[in-house]
């Protein structure tokens, strides 16, 4: 895989989990848009992060990323998912995954809950999946994580009990996710110092990857910095540059 494939895979199956607050009295979740800074041996990129609402209960999370080497733009990824939440379960309708440029990927998944089935497709092939309560897409499960910590009590996040594991359907296969809690950190990013708590992705131990993430506790576990390191050598990272909850900005620490 080239190094500009390995970015854009790391960047967007490793957990880029720009989340978005909720209301501890409502179902409903506030619409959002963050963005955010990202770099890999050379090669950079930003990212932008949004939910709407469509309906009710229903939203749209988009997540936009693009590649430049030389100023120039070399590549493009364009992710979207459309979910329901309604009485704490996050059910997917559909996701796309767009990238262009030098590389050119396509994946597609439409949920049938009627009939319990799911159609995936990667360019031109396509799978039939048996689905079951709490399978989602690798975004509305991103969105799962950040509600699982915000349902939390902070009894749970400071003593690192949390089970944090999901199921996600990733082209023919549906993938298990597990995240651990870490501890606390005062993180110092490009929009300033920020508290916030530090998790980890579980992996096998023949995996050669390793992803370490801080969310900001005092922005609804927004997420503020993601690294990922392969050992052969790639080191990526994705920093939050700026982010708006509603119609509030988000701030550092004074």
């Amino acid at each position: 895989m080239s190094r500009l494939a390995s970015f854009f895979s790391a960047l967007s199956a490793s957990a880029l989990l720009a989340f978005v607050a909720t209301s501890s009295h409502a179902q409903q979740a506030l619409e959002y848009s963050a963005h955010y800074k990202a770099s890999a041996n050379g090669i950079a990129a930003s990212a932008d992060r949004s939910l709407i609402r469509l309906e009710d209960n229903s939203y749209r999370l988009t997540n936009i990323l693009q590649a430049k080497l030389l100023g120039l733009t070399v590549a493009t990824l364009e992710q979207r998912s459309e979910f329901d939440l309604a009485d704490g379960m996050i059910k997917s309708h559909t996701y796309a995954y767009h990238l262009s440029g030098i590389s050119k990927v396509s994946n597609t998944i439409a949920f049938d809950w009627d009939t319990q089935i799911a159609l995936s497709t990667e360019d031109e092939q396509s799978w039939q999946l048996e689905l079951f309560d709490g399978v989602m897409d690798p975004l509305s499960y991103q969105f799962a994580l950040r509600q699982r910590l915000l349902s939390a009590t902070a009894e749970e996040v400071s003593a690192m009990e949390l089970e944090l594991e999901f199921q996600l359907i990733d082209a023919d296969e549906i993938e298990h996710h597990q995240y651990r809690l870490l501890g606390d950190e005062v993180l110092l990013t490009p929009l300033g110092e920020l508290n916030t708590v530090k998790l980890e992705r579980v992996r096998e131990a023949s995996d050669a990857r390793e992803t370490t993430i801080w969310l900001a506790r005092d922005w609804n576990f927004l997420l503020a910095r993601i690294e990922q390191v392969n050992r052969s050598g790639l080191r990526i990272k994705l920093e939050l540059t700026s982010a708006a909850i509603e119609d509030e900005l988000v701030s550092a620490l004074n």
